[in-house]
């Protein structure tokens, strides 16, 4: 049985008649407000933000107040946080936060905005990449446009930092991969072999390996140094369309004097998973040193899956499908087992990302569709055979009805913040940190 869970969506510029409110400027400063959920009819409203007085008589509130149905509540919290509910759907209140965050990839004025996009793992640098085969790389503090990347001949399907965030690998629907200088724009190394369109990449340890998965059906491995493929995963006769790569072991690195003993230029492969999700409906789990597959799990009906994501500490394989389901897998059970299986609307999943919640104690993910969804979820439940029921902590506002692109999650820069920060792309040429 799939659960369904209720949600809203807001305005996603409500915070300028927020700010309005609270400055004092004439006139009402309004906002619209719906809420969804399958089976009901959904209910939309206004909200009307007015600037009220604490009962100190000294702090500035603001007082938001529904004008129609009066079937949804909302809590203003601070600049960027309104908490929303609606008792009549059973949604209970929902933090629903903006971007404090936004870097515009200028250079990107193409027809589907960003495409792939991310960040160096020090948080000092983004690439953006579009569908003109043409990349853009930018210092996020000062918003400057550092090097343009130019080389491919189709639409940038991923890109992504070495660990030394001063290279790039990109991958498009040229069926090329790409080695590129963050700081120059050189590009050392060009990868060939894939017969269609790259669709997503990942780096193995230090980058001395990547992996490339496509719509040709496989997963490819290859040696940056050689330009050639160590491994091919023939994994099924339609697209590979997603890849996750997660160390499983409590100390990821690997001395260099093992890396020799795997020979056939394989390096930093052992204790990792591939996981890929296909086209044909199944989640595939690699083994990536033994090269084994070592679970499979296949959606009711062949439904297409369009994301993954493996959760190593808690065992479970999130796969995301065309249909808008999320299913949870036990990675630990012979039987493979299905946890548990959640969906909000019909839009298909398009990506899904492990969050970390200082205050949480369960497993959270992030979820990006194809209508412009973004949000946190949280698993409850006290093992990796079990699960209660998924809870919505968050909603990350600032797309409308895009397409989410591309999520990436790094860890914040503030000592305070709750959560690791979560950076996400639409159809439009803005990347925003939530």
């Amino acid at each position: 049985m799939v659960e369904l869970l209720g949600y809203i969506s807001v305005q996603a510029d409500w915070t300028v008649d927020v700010k309005n409110a609270l400055s004092g400027v004439e006139g009402k400063h309004s906002f619209w407000v719906s809420a969804y959920k399958q089976g009901f009819p959904s209910i939309h409203d206004t909200i009307e933000a007015s600037k009220a007085t604490a009962p100190d008589g000294a702090t500035a509130l603001i007082d938001l107040q529904t004008t129609e149905s009066q079937e949804i509540s909302a809590e203003y919290i601070d600049s960027h946080r309104l908490r929303l509910s609606s008792s009549k759907l059973g949604i209970a209140p929902v933090l629903h936060t903006t971007a404090q965050k936004t870097v515009t990839c200028s250079q990107v004025v193409r027809k589907t905005g960003v495409t792939s996009f991310d960040v160096s793992p020090y948080g000092g640098l983004l690439v953006a990449g579009g569908d003109e085969g043409v990349m853009d790389v930018y210092e996020i503090n000062d918003a400057v446009h550092r090097v343009k990347l130019e080389g491919h001949f189709g639409d940038i399907t991923s890109c992504r930092f070495f660990p030394s965030g001063q290279v790039i690998l990109s991958g498009a629907t040229d069926m090329r991969l790409k080695v590129w200088s963050a700081s120059d724009g050189t590009n050392p190394v060009t990868l060939v072999g894939h017969t269609a369109a790259i669709t997503d990449t990942a780096i193995v340890g230090k980058g001395k390996n990547v992996l490339s998965s496509s719509k040709d059906g496989t997963v490819r491995m290859w040696h940056c140094g050689t330009a050639s493929v160590v491994h091919k995963f023939e994994l099924s006769k339609l697209s590979v369309n997603q890849i996750d790569l997660v160390s499983i072991a409590a100390d990821s690195t690997e001395p260099e004097e093992a890396e020799s003993e795997l020979g056939n230029n394989q390096f930093q492969t052992r204790d990792k998973v591939l996981v890929a999700a296909c086209e044909d409906g199944r989640t595939v789990l690699i083994d990536l040193y033994t090269k084994q597959t070592i679970a499979e799990y296949s959606t009711t009906g062949g439904l297409p899956v369009r994301a993954v994501a493996y959760d190593a500490a808690n065992s479970r394989v999130y796969s995301g499908l065309s249909d808008g389901t999320v299913e949870v897998w036990s990675f630990n059970s012979s039987e493979n087992t299905l946890l548990h299986s959640f969906k909000r609307n019909d839009s298909s999943i398009s990506f899904i990302r492990l969050v970390t919640y200082k205050a949480s104690n369960s497993p959270c993910a992030c979820v990006g569709t194809e209508d412009g969804q973004l949000f946190v979820v949280s698993l409850n439940g006290s093992s990796s055979k079990t699960i209660g029921n998924a809870e919505v902590v968050e909603e990350l506002v600032g797309f409308d009805v895009d397409p989410i692109s591309q999520i990436r999650v790094v860890l914040s820069s503030t000592s305070d913040a709750s959560r690791q920060s979560i950076w996400a792309t639409g159809s439009g040429n803005k990347a925003l940190r939530f």
